[in-house]
């Protein structure tokens, strides 16, 4: 008689004898959801749990298997979670007696057998094994005697019979490494750390870890269902337990695998695998091998090379490309005997190739010799680093850190490794670089300072007591960003050397790739003698912008610019003063920059900057600006003639991103200035004919459809010279940096001042609270701050005539404004657009609530069993699709772009999943509600046009 249970994903049956497990495709688990069907008879196991189901839980009936009867757990261990392994059924609450009797038939059944404290023989678990998995890096197969490797980046397989192998296990990985495959080879011992750069051995994945494991659990299944025989012949060619390989004349041929690296002897040649190189080296290039045993520690194996000094002293064998770490490993004697018997009657020709790349990597020697002279005591942790690195990684820069917590630091062009001296051999730490944002870098006059990571969620990873840190973060956005890539003319040089590493640099090996290293490896970015500091425009502007003398600092703008990215433009620069000292401050699109007379650096990114402040007289006399960070600490720079350029710079570029606009096809400069309110604009501007083709280009590209454009002038702006222009939605502004939009709803006043004594004006835009003034430094500032108020009361306008470069005269009547409102009619585009009042907005708001309310129930419903998960995707797709409709439409009534649902580009939707729907709900709910009430204020009147239009525009802020 067969007993069974039904849960949600799985059906357990059970026939007296033998246990059936029956798994749904959609199940929760990867590996449930892989596995179809599993067997095994009641003497796998070792008893059963039954938890009752609760409130807010289901019921879980848990077999649980003997010691040694369960081949997913001896392959994958900790890989496989509690809610992952395939022993349990869940079921709901009216399940709960069907449960209970399984439950106690299985009992039973268990107790009989007698067998359930004993551990199991051979694995008991049934299943449909696959014959091969493939990876992104490989295949293995598996035909029931022999277990073959073949990888996709070429080169020879590897052929594994099974009396060859001892264990295969799914490794899960640490810190950079993946999961992978590995397979033991018989008599190696039980506790050797499985090796990823093993590339004979072990097969990375990532996606494929269900497929993967199933096809490990069949293999283990294999060797522990035969007889070891640890007298296997070689295969193929005499490498030790039986493993394939290339042999030797002669049947010449040994493999060192060493703990950190691989040595290989064919007959011919000496392969050496260390230090994430490999050198193929020929016999006649080999003086001698050098053997030193463990003896309770670790002993090395180190190829010395023909031509080499006989009192040469050798690097650290964990450091040295010719050397492999081993821990008494029998097979370092035999390579040793095997290499120095061959050598007898060779006559040794040295090969200078070899002799120019032996000892230490040229890599790590050139990172050395810039970091500074303390790294050099942490000989353990830099051993360890070194040798964690993979085939064709290159090392950048290495540098120690003394804060809190000591740690060595290599940065690759791959990832950042750290190693502290409480670290285990092994214990490093490796992230890859794509993990991160950015770096942000501060330093002092002693050339220590800060290292700050910031991974892609924002999250801020500080460390302290770094020697020369710009040069990590140099480093790190070249290779993040590509910044050692093709440059602009005149863009700032990467400058590697920005910060000079204490001690000599040591002379750089001429170029050529590493013999064996992969085709394509990247080389280390060149070194700068010194920075361009001409043909800069960027530049040049600056110091036409500044009433200082600037020729006494050359030096210092020189080291400013050493150390900007590739790229970063300079908006900013003036002589001042900061910790006492006389310098030059640099203000860029990122960050402040201060170089000192006395060779110090300093830097303070944007992001760091909680807000800024100045005091000046406008008159010309020095002035301070004050930075305030996020942690409230302030920073002063002083005796800085012009300040508040400074302030309204950062303040600009903080509030007012630049845009990423395509630029119009097929339009010209001339096609954009022929428009006819362009060319008015023109006629009024000082510009003239004299704007600029690339910002007219800009300003064309920014232009919407039905977009009027009313005023345009030469301004400076965001530590840009370029052109400032007022439409009837935004005020944009075009220069070198791109295109900076201020839509009008977000303006919640605006005004002008003129400062006589330098013949300056200003135009400050009021962006709300929260927010400091956008200032804008112009000639004709009160026509735009005229044509600003007339657009905020509601009504589009036009200018009155005027000729190039005169002043429009005040109407008569109303206040002192040139301009009138603009007729409604063919040929102004806001006759053509549609009407749409606050009631159509209440009315589209009404429909978002109605949608997510619709999405609610339906999530709900699905929750209580009464729709399954693809009646519900089905049915969320059209009340999703609609309630972003409307959503999409509010958004553009409020950004000053009014349109209908309707008109709103939108994909079709054919399902939405609960967590896009989850997402949606959560995130529109309370704006929705709260835009609402905003609207209800509006129409009552409780509102005026500007209040209302300020706090819209700061609940899209939010």
């Amino acid at each position: 008689m067969t007993t069974g249970l039904t849960g949600m994903d799985a059906r357990l049956a059970f026939d007296g004898r033998q246990c059936r497990m029956d798994y749904s495709p959609s199940s929760g688990g990867w590996l449930r959801r892989r596995l179809g069907r599993i067997a095994f008879p009641v003497t796998a196991l070792a008893g059963v749990q039954l938890t009752p189901p609760g409130r807010r839980r289901l019921g879980r009936l848990t077999l649980l298997l003997r010691q040694g009867a369960d081949p997913f757990y001896a392959v994958a261990g900790a890989m496989i979670s509690a809610d992952d392994h395939p022993f349990f059924v869940e079921f709901p609450p009216e399940g709960e007696a069907d449960a209970q009797r399984l439950a106690e038939t299985l009992h039973g059944a268990v107790v009989s057998t007698g067998l359930a404290q004993s551990a199991a023989g051979e694995f008991m678990v049934e299943a449909a094994w696959p014959p091969a998995v493939e990876t992104y890096d490989g295949t293995c197969h598996f035909d029931g005697r022999n277990v073959r490797l073949d990888w996709k980046a070429g080169g020879e397989g590897r052929t594994f019979p099974l009396a060859a192998l001892d264990a295969v296990t799914c490794v899960h990985g640490q810190g950079r490494r993946g999961d992978f495959l590995w397979f033991r080879a018989v008599g190696e011992r039980a506790d050797l750390v499985p090796d990823p750069r093993d590339g004979e051995r072990c097969l990375p994945f990532a996606s494929e870890r269900a497929e993967v494991l199933l096809f490990a659990a069949g293999v283990a299944t294999a060797l522990r269902g035969r007889q070891l025989d640890l007298n296997a012949p070689p295969a193929d060619g005499g490498l030790p337990h039986g493993l394939s390989g290339v042999g030797g004349p002669g049947g010449a041929g040994v493999v060192l695998h060493g703990l950190h690296g691989r040595a290989e002897f064919d007959g011919a040649r000496v392969i050496v695998s260390s230090q994430g190189m490999t050198r193929a080296i020929p016999l006649a290039a080999v003086d001698q091998v050098e053997l030193v045993e463990a003896n309770g520690g670790v002993g090395h194996v180190r190829v010395r090379l023909a031509g080499t000094a006989g009192d040469r002293s050798a690097p650290d064998p964990s450091l040295d490309v010719d050397a492999v770490l081993h821990n008494n490993d029998p097979a370092a004697l035999e390579f040793t005997l095997q290499v120095t018997r061959a050598l007898q009657g060779v006559t040794r020709v040295p090969d200078s190739e070899l002799l120019r790349t032996a000892g230490l990597r040229p890599d790590v020697g050139e990172a050395l010799a810039r970091a500074s002279g303390r790294v050099r005591a942490m000989a353990r942790e830099l051993a360890a680093l070194s040798a964690a690195l993979e085939p064709g990684e290159t090392v950048r820069e290495i540098e120690l850190a003394v804060g809190r917590r000591v740690l060595v630091f290599f940065l690759t062009d791959r990832h950042l490794l750290s190693m502290g001296p409480d670290d285990a051999l092994g214990g490093h730490t490796a992230v890859p670089l794509h993990m991160f944002a950015d770096v942000r870098a501060t330093w002092d006059e002693t050339h220590e300072g800060n290292l700050v990571w910031i991974d892609e969620e924002g999250d801020e990873i500080p460390f302290h007591g770094i020697y020369h840190p710009v040069r990590f973060q140099q480093t790190f956005r070249a290779l993040r960003f590509g910044a050692y890539g093709g440059q602009e003319p005149g863009a700032p040089s990467p400058a590697y050397a920005a910060a000079p590493g204490a001690g000599p640099h040591t002379a750089a090996p001429k170029a050529g790739p590493h013999t064996g290293a992969p085709a394509g490896t990247p080389q280390a970015p060149p070194m700068s003698p010194a920075p361009p500091q001409a043909g800069r425009p960027d530049v040049a502007a600056a110091l036409s912008r500044t009433r200082s003398d600037v020729s006494p600092f050359q030096r210092e703008l020189a080291a400013l610019l050493g150390v900007l990215d590739a790229g970063e433009p300079v908006k900013e620069v003036e002589p001042g003063r900061w910790g006492g000292k006389a310098g030059l401050l640099a203000l860029t699109d990122r960050r402040a920059v201060f170089a000192d007379q006395e060779g110090g650096l300093n830097a303070l990114a944007f992001t760091d900057i909680d807000y800024v402040s100045y005091d000046t007289d406008y008159d010309g006399s020095p002035g301070r600006l004050t930075a305030t960070d996020n942690d409230y600490d302030t920073i002063e720079f002083t005796w800085l003639r012009e300040p508040e350029r400074f302030a309204h710079a950062i303040d600009a570029m903080r509030q007012c991103p630049p845009e990423r606009v395509p630029a119009p096809a097929g339009v010209s400069p001339d096609a954009v200035r022929a428009r006819p309110d362009v060319a008015a604009a023109l006629s009024r501007s000082r510009a003239g004919d004299q704007a600029g083709a690339q910002q007219l280009l800009l300003l064309g590209a920014g232009l919407g459809p039905g977009d009027q454009l009313y005023e345009l002038e030469p301004a400076l702006f965001a530590g840009e010279n370029g052109l400032l222009a007022l439409t009837g939605r935004a005020v944009l502004f075009a220069g070198p940096g791109g295109l900076r939009r201020v839509p009008l709803p977000e303006v919640a006043g605006v005004r002008h001042h003129e400062w006589r004594r330098r013949g300056d004006e200003d135009l400050h835009l009021e962006t709300g609270s929260g927010s400091w003034d956008l200032v804008f430094r112009l000639r004709g500032g009160e026509r735009f701050e005229a044509a600003i108020h007339s657009l905020l009361a509601g009504s589009p306008v036009r200018p009155s005539p005027a000729g190039p470069g005169q002043h429009l005269a005040a109407e008569p009547a109303g206040p002192a404004s040139p301009y009138t409102a603009e007729p409604a009619g063919p040929g102004y585009p806001y006759a053509a657009e549609p009407e749409i009042g606050l009631s159509d907005v209440s009315g589209w708001l009404g429909g978002i609530a109605e949608a997510a309310a619709r999405l609610t129930q339906l999530v709900n419903a699905q929750k209580n069993g009464l729709l399954t998960e693809a009646e519900l995707n089905a049915k969320c797709a059209g009340p999703l699709a609609d309630g972003e409709r409307f959503e999409a439409a509010v958004d553009a009534y409020l950004a000053g772009t009014p349109v209908w649902p309707e008109a709103v580009r939108h994909p079709g939707r054919t399902a939405a999943s609960k967590d896009e729907v989850r997402a949606w709900v959560g995130r529109i709910g309370e704006t929705a509600a709260k835009l609402g009430d905003l609207v209800r204020l509006r129409q009552d009147g409780l509102l005026t046009a500007e209040e209302f239009a300020a706090k819209c525009a700061e609940l899209r802020r939010r």
